[in-house]
């Protein structure tokens, strides 16, 4: 037996059909959608989800207090991430598949993808880079040193097949995400994909198996060295600047896009510029009609669970790394999501470090601030009278140590300034 499957908060779970869709026209494995997210009981939607909706809660081997902890420390995608081998162990050990694929919900399968689970007849593991295409002068939009920094494979996509391999692999992979499944580039973390980068130095060329199926995982990263076109009535794929052969296009990665916008017959990315490429005219007027004629919106504007303390009032960034760091210093909270005396919530509003704006923090970025350059401009004054005030020598080391100085858990002090003398 076969399965695919992703992971979402509830928002996302209209985006997660979408994707269903797409498996079920183009294989016959069971697909399933993950909520990394909680309901109300008598929540009417809940009662409403279809028999391949799972509650991650309800069904992963992960204790309440554990998942109070992982719930907070890490963000949304965090969160949804730290579960994934987690939710790889069930569907092995619980529901006795024999090939699992994982998918972000943004993936879209175009043609069949039996090419994939045959790729798993004989390997254990299942792999996609980036990028393929060696470039002396890198075309995309997209950083090639940033592979460096999130890692050489998407994990938007892996597969796996049961077997002594994965479940080694598993093992190691969930105690990693459970413990360190952050965005962090001063530590070298990007969620789960850094952790990846190890996997061909663990396992042989006969476990695990790295695709160089150019139509696998195909998205905004690699637009610039893939060309699609429809070949016999067959969406394809090939080399934009390589003599190749044209193969099937198996299925799109959308992250980073509007989905409304593609909806609309746009493609807006927040840092592509997929105008440049119009021969994927045709992948996103497929996916735009998938997502309108499905209830995508029904869901999208649906709350997190876990972005809020049980009195309502916003969790921030952070909130969540300084409990990160607390954590980390031997400290211990029944649930970090009690309001109650003698809570973490309790300590944070002791020290003046909660906020109840109606805008979160967190949704502020130099993109959004009104005059942010002008205010740039200030700031830079201030540093220039530092700098003339303690001259060059001190400043640059002033610098390099605020680097690191400036990260939210070394702001741990604000919370207790016995935690707050070393630097992280």
């Amino acid at each position: 037996m076969d399965a695919v499957f992703t992971i979402v908060a509830k928002n996302y779970i209209g985006l997660a059909e979408v994707l269903g869709q797409s498996v079920k026209k183009h294989c016959k494995a069971d697909f399933f959608i993950i909520v990394a997210d909680d309901f109300l009981p008598d929540d009417p939607i809940k009662n409403q989800l279809n028999h391949n909706v799972l509650i991650a809660k309800d069904i992963l081997n992960i204790t309440v207090p554990l998942w109070h902890e992982m719930s907070f420390k890490y963000n949304l995608v965090e969160f949804c991430t730290s579960i994934k081998a987690s939710c790889f162990q069930y569907f092995f050990n619980k529901k006795k598949y024999d090939k699992v694929i994982f998918t972000d919900p943004d993936v879209y399968f175009f043609n069949s993808i039996d090419i994939i689970f045959s790729e798993l007849d004989n390997r254990s593991i299942l792999l996609t880079p980036h990028i393929l295409e060696l470039q002396e002068d890198f075309k995309g939009d997209y950083p090639d040193y940033l592979f460096l920094v999130n890692g050489t494979f998407n994990l938007g996509f892996i597969g796996l097949s049961a077997g002594e391999s994965t479940q080694r692999f598993l093992k190691w992979w969930h105690n990693r995400l459970v413990k360190y499944c952050f965005f962090d580039n001063e530590r070298g973390m990007a969620t789960d994909q850094k952790w990846i980068n190890m996997i061909p130095s663990f396992f042989s060329p006969n476990e695990m198996k790295i695709s160089f199926h150019k139509g696998m995982n195909v998205a905004p990263w690699n637009f610039h060295e893939r060309k699609i076109s429809v070949i016999n009535g067959v969406i394809s794929v090939t080399g934009r600047d390589q003599n190749d052969d044209f193969e099937p296009l198996l299925f799109v990665h959308f992250s980073g896009f509007d989905y409304k916008s593609i909806i609309e017959g746009r493609a807006d990315h927040k840092n592509e510029n997929s105008s440049s490429f119009p021969d994927y005219d045709i992948v996103f007027e497929k996916y735009g009609e998938s997502l309108k004629n499905n209830a995508f919106l029904k869901y999208i504007t649906l709350q997190y669970s876990y972005n809020c303390f049980k009195n309502g009032i916003q969790i921030l960034s952070i909130h969540r790394r300084i409990f990160r760091r607390l954590l980390q210093e031997g400290k211990q909270f029944s649930n970090p999501f009690e309001t109650n005396s003698g809570s973490y919530f309790e300590q944070l509003s002791k020290k003046k470090l909660l906020d109840q704006s109606i805008v979160s923090a967190d949704k502020i970025t130099n993109k959004n601030i009104k005059g942010f350059d002008k205010k740039m401009g200030y700031v830079n004054v201030v540093f220039t009278i530092i700098k003339s005030l303690i001259g060059i020598k001190r400043y640059s080391i002033m610098i390099r140590f605020f680097r690191r100085y400036f990260s939210e858990e070394n702001q741990v002090f604000l919370y207790n300034k016995e935690f707050g003398k070393k630097l992280w």
